[in-house]
């Protein structure tokens, strides 16, 4: 609880250096043994320190109304404290010598456990002489080492579908997920929410999740985008390896089915990248030159992938895309966006080479004359000098 977690980050007053070497070197001496009445007197427990060490005690015993030997030294190790000193608080909470603490003697020795932690002696008689509020133990639990808002109280299940481009095949993995309640964007088509996948972790946890608003939009539709958009990076995967001057990525993507919701609503997601949105081309004739990269990169993977298909719809933040389209030669699969070999034609008979299509020596249909956009110091030209050779050289 958030609570506790301010609590226990509380920063008590430290011992005297004096007491603070005392604490350090504790003693195996005999310690006064309380009554009930004693204890409860000694350990001045405050109304709003009820709840915490309740949460406490549950972390260290669990549901048990007693906290055994074996689970107190695991417990109390994550204190910090050396080993003759938890000896020593063990020793005068454990009253009796029965092997376990009740409530109240867990509570006890936390105090002890507290003021060593502040450099006072674990001791009953210390514990009597302070006069302060006392501090609250720390413990080294995982609510107090992380610094995220990692909250499961909104999370839901859900199915992963990724698809991997290496077998062909579809692979699915239950997670949980956090979605907002209300869309950050919203299209014609589809509404876009923040979403946060608890299996991971940091930036890498923030994701996009888009539904679509009509009702009977196919399931096929989902897939054939996320397989799109996978393939797509197995191509961009393959221009980076050319060396060209800036990378290109293909945002991850994968179908999510929200089966926690009624009716288990199938979804797209994607990775969230902050930033400018930008489209650079469409699945059909037109581009914006001003860019080469991604232009080049459409012509590319005509050719990387020997005249089969082409990755077009090109847009996304910088050189990070997203929500490609792909024509292939079929017509077969990849959405109702594919275009066919009539969206292929169309596009290479309106592309123009650029200076990256002339560094990796692309078959060129025409020539861009100028050097605006990205250009590669030093990049060879073909070995016969021409810049636009012909299909096959």
């Amino acid at each position: 609880p958030v609570g506790l977690r301010r609590e226990m980050q509380a920063q008590a007053q430290p011992a005297p250096p004096q007491a603070q070497q005392a604490a350090q070197q504790p003693q195996s001496v005999p310690q006064e043994e309380l009554n009930d009445e004693q204890l409860k007197e000694a350990v001045r427990l405050e109304k709003d320190e009820v709840e915490t060490f309740r949460v406490l005690f549950h972390r260290a015993a669990g549901p048990a109304s007693t906290l055994p030997g074996k689970l107190a030294v695991a417990f109390f190790s994550r204190s910090g404290l050396p080993n003759p000193a938890l000896k020593l608080i063990w020793a005068a909470c454990d009253r009796g010598g029965k092997g376990h603490l009740t409530r109240p003697e867990f509570i006890l020795a936390a105090r002890l456990i507290a003021l060593a932690q502040v450099g006072y002696r674990p001791t009953i008689e210390q514990l009597k002489l302070y006069k302060s509020r006392f501090p609250i133990p720390k413990f080294e639990l995982p609510e107090n080492i992380y610094t995220d808002d990692f909250d499961m109280t909104e999370a839901e299940k859900a199915i992963k579908h990724e698809f991997d481009t290496e077998t062909g095949k579809w692979k699915r993995t239950l997670v949980n997920v956090v979605v907002d309640k209300k869309p950050f964007a919203d299209g014609a088509m589809r509404a876009a929410y923040h979403m946060r996948d608890l299996s991971e972790s940091g930036e890498n946890s923030s994701y996009v999740l888009k539904i679509a608003k009509l009702s009977g939009t196919p399931v096929a539709q989902y897939f054939d985008d996320v397989k799109m958009q996978t393939e797509a990076q197995k191509l961009a995967r393959a221009f980076n390896g050319k060396k060209v001057p800036k990378r290109v990525e293909f945002i991850a993507a994968y179908v999510m089915e929200l089966i926690d919701r009624p009716n288990r609503p199938i979804c797209g997601v994607e990775r969230f990248v902050p930033g400018t949105y930008v489209k650079y081309n469409n699945n059909w004739d037109w581009s914006d030159d001003r860019r080469n990269t991604p232009q080049a990169f459409s012509h590319f993977s005509w050719e990387e992938s020997q005249h089969t298909l082409l990755v077009c719809d090109i847009q996304g933040v910088a050189d990070m895309y997203t929500d490609p389209q792909i024509h292939s030669m079929d017509g077969v699969g990849y959405g109702q966006g594919n275009l066919g070999i009539k969206g292929i034609m169309k596009f290479l008979d309106s592309h123009t080479c650029n200076h990256i299509c002339r560094f990796l020596k692309l078959p060129a249909k025409a020539s861009k004359t100028s050097d605006f956009g990205t250009v590669v110091k030093g990049g060879r030209m073909p070995d016969n000098g021409n810049p636009f050779p012909k299909k096959g050289a």
